[in-house]
C-alpha cells in the first residue's frame, strides 16, 4: 500500500493515539512536578514575550497580526523583551503577573454573569445558573488575588487533570475511529 492508499481511519488513530499519550504524559508530569510546571510556564511565557518583542521590534507583524510601524510598536516591542527578561530574572513575580491576569478575568467574567442574570437576558432556568456561575467566579478571582501562589499550585494541577481526561479520551476517540475503518 502506497502513502495515499492507506486508509484514513488509520491516520486518525495513528494522531489521536499520539495526542493522547502526550496529553496523559503532561499531565502526569504538571501534577508531580507542579512547582516545575510552574517555573516551566513562567518561562515559556518569558520565551514567548521576547520573540514578540523582537518581532514587533524588527517587523512590526507578529504571530498576533500586522501592526502598522509607528513608535507605539516600538514602545511595545521593547516593554515585551523587559518583561520577558524579567521573567527569566524574576520567575515568582511572573507567576503572580499571570495569577492576577487570570482572577482579573475570572472576576470580570463573574461580575458579567451576575449582571447578565440580573437583567434577565436568558431563560429563567439559565438565569439561576449563569448567577451561580457568576457567584462562583468572583469568590475564585477573589480567593486567586488573595492566595495567588496557591491558586497557582491549582490552576496547574487542574490542568493536569484536564490533561489526562482529555488524553484517555483521545484515545478512546482513537480507537473508536479505527474500528469503523477496519470494517469498510
Amino acid at each position: 500500500m502506497t502513502e495515499t492508499s492507506a486508509p484514513i481511519g488509520g491516520d486518525i488513530f495513528k494522531s489521536l493515539l499520539l495526542k493522547g499519550i502526550l496529553m496523559i504524559i503532561l499531565g502526569i508530569i504538571m501534577l508531580i512536578f507542579t512547582f516545575g510546571s510552574i517555573l516551566a510556564i513562567e518561562l515559556l511565557f518569558g520565551i514567548v514575550l521576547i520573540i514578540l518583542g523582537i518581532q514587533l521590534l524588527t517587523s512590526g507583524s507578529t504571530f498576533l497580526g500586522e501592526y502598522k510601524r509607528t513608535w507605539w510598536v516600538i514602545v511595545l516591542g521593547i516593554l515585551a523583551i523587559i518583561g520577558g527578561i524579567l521573567a527569566f530574572v524574576f520567575p515568582a513575580i511572573m507567576t503572580l503577573y499571570i495569577v492576577y491576569m487570570i482572577a482579573i478575568t475570572v472576576l470580570i467574567s463573574g461580575f458579567t454573569d451576575i449582571a447578565i442574570s440580573i437583567a434577565n437576558k436568558t431563560g429563567e432556568a439559565n438565569r439561576i445558573l449563569v448567577a451561580i456561575s457568576g457567584v462562583l467566579g468572583v469568590i475564585l478571582g477573589i480567593l486567586f488575588i488573595v492566595m495567588p501562589f496557591t491558586g497557582a499550585i491549582v490552576l496547574v494541577q487542574v490542568t493536569g487533570i484536564f490533561l489526562l481526561v482529555f488524553g484517555i479520551l483521545a484515545i478512546i476517540e482513537g480507537f473508536m475511529a479505527k474500528k469503523p475503518a477496519q470494517t469498510t
